[in-house]
């Protein structure tokens, strides 16, 4: 593909992304996924990483 098109490949998603941003509401959060927050806050962060590449030796 040449630069110009991936260009204009590139400004015409920008500009749908950016018209359907404005076009589709948003949906507002209920009460249930409050809940749910509420109850992963109250236990706390990970204590480390379950992942053996990334934890602390």
């Amino acid at each position: 593909m040449r630069l110009g098109t991936c260009l204009l490949l590139a400004v015409m998603s920008a500009g749908l992304g950016l018209g359907l941003r404005f076009v589709v509401p948003v949906t507002p959060v209920d009460a249930s996924f409050r809940d749910v927050m509420r109850l992963y806050q109250s236990q706390g962060g990970p204590e480390g990483s379950n992942m053996p590449e990334t934890s602390a030796p």
